[in-house]
């Protein structure tokens, strides 16, 4: 097969139009979009996300056996956002509807569909990622996920002893 300089002009163009349809996709499945009920700040796609990311990152089992997403980690995450300015929570949840469809082309889904064994693999490679955007905002997430989790009451009394001033939520 014989490619032409026409045709490496034409695929040479095609890549930032297919970038600005992958970030408006991302711009529109995020922008204004309500809460889940019972929730203040997050969507149902954005709270999805948290647990499924939660549920890959501490899965079912160790001690104690409590999963991120049994700790309700989304409910945690969605305390947090309300708790931002606007704008702020604006954007981590734009990033959050990002990492979620970091996934699409590399594994024909959104992260949140895959199965957990699939998710923890695609989470251990996101932390070990060269690229420092990506580790740097799962990074972020975690932060916040382990925040939750460590106040989570099935959790708190592991850590208060170690802190006499007080702990938990």
């Amino acid at each position: 097969m014989k490619i032409t300089r026409r045709q490496i002009l034409a695929a040479a163009a095609a890549v930032p139009v297919v970038g600005g349809l992958a970030a408006g996709t991302t711009a529109w499945r995020w922008y204004d979009r309500p809460a889940k009920q019972g929730l203040k700040a997050l969507s149902e796609e954005e709270y999805g996300f948290v647990q499924s990311m939660a549920e890959a990152w501490m899965p079912p089992g160790g001690v104690p056996a409590l999963s991120g997403s049994d700790a309700d980690l989304g409910a945690f995450f969605d305390d947090c956002v309300d708790a931002m300015t606007d704008q702020t929570g604006r954007e981590l949840k734009l990033l959050l509807h990002a990492l979620d469809a970091l996934t699409v082309l590399t594994h024909l889904g959104h992260f949140q569909t895959l199965p957990l064994a699939t998710r923890t693999a695609v989470l251990t490679g996101w932390m070990d990622s060269p690229v420092y955007l990506i580790r740097d905002a799962v990074a972020g997430v975690m932060v916040l996920m382990g925040v939750g989790w460590t106040t989570h009451p099935d959790v708190v009394h592991l850590f208060k002893p170690l802190y006499r001033c007080g702990y938990g939520r």
